[in-house]
């Protein structure tokens, strides 16, 4: 347990800060340092996880996968580099559903969709840029 608490003190350093993961999960591993990406999983639900990826400049998140048993499952969020919300949308079983909305830099609405099991039935094709899907998890 103690050589497990020190590894995440120590990926915690590389990380740059501990708030990396949000209040509820721990950091599990680190795959890049260049790209920032950060696994973070449930402290009360080991299935529950969220992929994390910052801009090169260390300090925005760039997009937050979320995972429930390996699988996208909940909210994607996306921001451009000067931190203005970029896409949102939600995952269920690892596909696309519901209203996905995207926004220029300066907050306006660029459009959205309406997603069924991963196909867009209505609307603009907003959310290609995400990529959870692609997140070997």
């Amino acid at each position: 347990m103690l050589t497990r608490i020190l590894a995440l003190s120590a990926t915690l350093v590389l990380v740059g800060c501990a708030n990396v993961c949000p209040d509820d999960m721990v950091l599990d591993r680190q795959r890049s340092k260049e790209t920032r990406v950060a696994f973070c999983v449930s402290h009360k639900d080991a299935s529950r996880a969220l992929w994390i990826e910052h801009y090169p400049s260390q300090k925005q998140r760039k997009q937050v996968c979320p995972f429930v048993g390996g699988r996208p499952g909940g909210v994607y969020q996306a921001w451009h580099t000067g931190g203005a919300k970029f896409l949102e949308g939600r995952y269920e079983n690892g596909l696309k559903t519901g209203r996905w909305t995207q926004w220029s830099p300066d907050g306006s609405k660029v459009g959205d969709g309406e997603y069924r099991d991963g196909q867009l039935i209505q609307g603009a094709p907003v959310g290609t840029s995400a990529n959870c899907e692609s997140v070997v998890w």
